[in-house]
């Protein structure tokens, strides 16, 4: 940049005439003193205009120089946009994080992304951006909406989500502008107020799904008249492998030979509470001989009454078993056999009582006689007899991991796990919460014992399977595990006293968060923790 103006500025240098030089008599001036005074007032006046003009002259050329500045600045911002990432993605990238926009409930996503600038608009011209439609039949023009999406989508799979209120007047129109592109279906959710317009629904599409992959069935109450989802029509879908179902009686269906993945939600209004029929629920699991995941759940509080039958199911291909009942309806457990069922999750829906539930323990234990693949055991506010604890270590060679909240599992319980001829050999990870009977050192005494006995002794570790060891302890608001113990635990293992985000059941409902606890101990040793405590 030239700076020639910057050294050719004459800032004018007017002589100025000190007053108190030039009067005779400061306390009493003469005439002559006072015209004098006149004149050198007359003279610094023309000194300050002169020099508030060569000022507005250098603010000028100041501020010129600021619009120059800020154009500069303006065209770096623009340069450096052309050099980030999201302009060099290809339109295909793009295109796929606009769909998982979509899918993760951005409804508007692909309308909005198609406005933002042209590189976005030629992305979302890809069909499966358009892929996820949700439809809310409460909303004017729903057929509209349906045309200009299927306009979009061509032939690519459809994802579709109808929310139906009491009184549609759309929902034939928008049922006839969907079943022509049945074929392109993968995805379908139907939520509605009442069994009677799901079961219209159902009716309307009985035609073959070929490439139906998940369906999920939202009915808050069934019909006045009492009348039953009835999913006869729906069987012609020989890719279906998950269904959720979120009704008040367990589903009925002649045969889902494909569905792998089984939610059942069991929804109750505050008048009507139905009971939980055993034979209905050993007939539903017979249909899906190749279910591998199975969660059974209510949708609020409470206890339901439980029927139980001798009748039990074979479910050979069961991995993951999920139930989330009161613990009058875990007897449900004798209804099933799941020889190569990997992780049991139990938790408890009600309030957790007071005491240990005995028939859920006795329940647990005969259960697991015919799984003794199981690997995780989680019991949430499922609390059983101490006896039942030592009966599940003996049956549960292969366990690896075992969750517990709000139990009275003690110290002679954990006991029984030491060393390498204690039960549950692979054992590897332990997550307590709330169990205020088990002390800390029984925990550092239990890792200590599982450490490779040259370890142990300081000597340099030999070979030993990794599996024997413990890998993690996680202890949350456990009462009698104090400050040392978290510490000695952290120099034999990894000791969380964090939970695991969302896969921990703990995080949904908020009741271990235990952020002031972990706060005060990383103050009180300066944020220098060992690695091997994970807040």
């Amino acid at each position: 940049m030239d700076r020639g103006w910057y050294h050719n500025v004459v800032v004018s240098s007017t002589p100025l005439t000190s007053v108190m030089d030039c009067v005779s008599c400061i306390r009493e001036p003469t005439e002559d003193d006072m015209t004098l005074i006149r004149q050198i007032i007359m003279s610094d006046e023309e000194a300050i205009q002169e020099l508030n003009s060569e000022t507005t002259i250098l603010y000028s050329v100041l501020e010129r120089l600021r619009l120059q500045k800020d154009k500069h600045q303006e065209n770096i911002r623009r340069a450096r946009s052309l050099l980030t990432l999201a302009r060099r993605l290809p339109p295909e990238l793009l295109a796929r994080i606009f769909e998982t926009c979509a899918k993760s409930g951005w409804t508007r996503a692909p309308v909005a992304v198609s406005q933002v600038c042209s590189a976005w608009r030629k992305a979302a011209t890809f069909p499966r951006v358009w892929s996820h439609l949700f439809l809310d039949l409460r909303s004017g023009n729903s057929t509209g909406k349906v045309e200009f999406w299927l306009s979009k989508v061509q032939h690519a799979p459809l994802h579709i989500t109808l929310d139906i209120p009491l009184e549609s007047p759309s929902l034939d129109e928008v049922l006839g502008l969907l079943i022509p592109r049945s074929k392109q279906w993968h995805t379908l959710v139907v939520k509605s107020v009442d069994s009677t317009t799901m079961n219209y629904v159902f009716r309307r599409c009985s035609f073959p799904l070929p490439n139906l992959r998940q369906l999920n069935l939202i009915t808050e109450t069934e019909s006045s008249q009492g009348e039953a989802v009835n999913m006869a029509s729906l069987q012609d879908a020989p890719r279906l492998s998950r269904l959720l179902i979120v009704q008040p009686n367990l589903p009925q269906w002649s045969s889902f030979m494909g569905v792998t993945k089984l939610h059942v939600v069991l929804s109750s209004s505050t008048l009507f509470t139905p009971s939980i029929n055993a034979t209905d629920w050993i007939e539903m699991l017979q249909a899906l001989p190749e279910l591998r995941d199975l969660t059974l759940e209510l949708s609020k509080p409470g206890t339901r009454t439980y029927n139980d039958t001798q009748p039990t199911v074979d479910l050979p291909h069961l991995e993951l078993l999920t139930l989330h009942v009161s613990p009058e309806v875990n007897g449900i457990l004798l209804t099933m056999r799941a020889p190569a069922l990997r992780q049991l999750h139990l938790r408890c829906s009600s309030e957790p009582l007071a005491r240990p539930h005995m028939p859920s323990g006795a329940h647990l234990c005969q259960f697991l006689e015919s799984s003794p693949c199981v690997r995780l055991l989680e019991l949430y506010d499922v609390d059983v007899e101490r006896i039942d604890f030592v009966r599940c270590f003996e049956l549960l060679p292969k366990l690896e991991e075992l969750r517990l909240h709000d139990s009275d599992i003690a110290d002679e319980q954990l006991r029984l796990l030491h060393g390498g001829n204690g039960y549950c050999p692979n054992l590897a990870r332990l997550d307590f919460h709330w169990c205020n009977y088990l002390t800390g050192s029984a925990l550092v005494n239990l890792t200590r014992s599982r450490l490779p006995q040259d370890e142990r002794e300081g000597r340099v570790p030999s070979t030993m399977p990794p599996t024997r060891r413990i890998h993690e302890v996680a202890v949350i608001n456990c009462l009698h595990v104090k400050e040392q113990d978290v510490l000695d635990l952290a120099e034999m293992t990894l000791c969380r006293l964090l939970m695991r985000s969302d896969e921990d059941h703990c995080y949904t409902r908020g009741c271990c968060n235990n952020e002031r606890y972990r706060q005060r101990l990383r103050l009180r040793h300066n944020n220098k923790l060992p690695e091997t405590v994970i807040l």
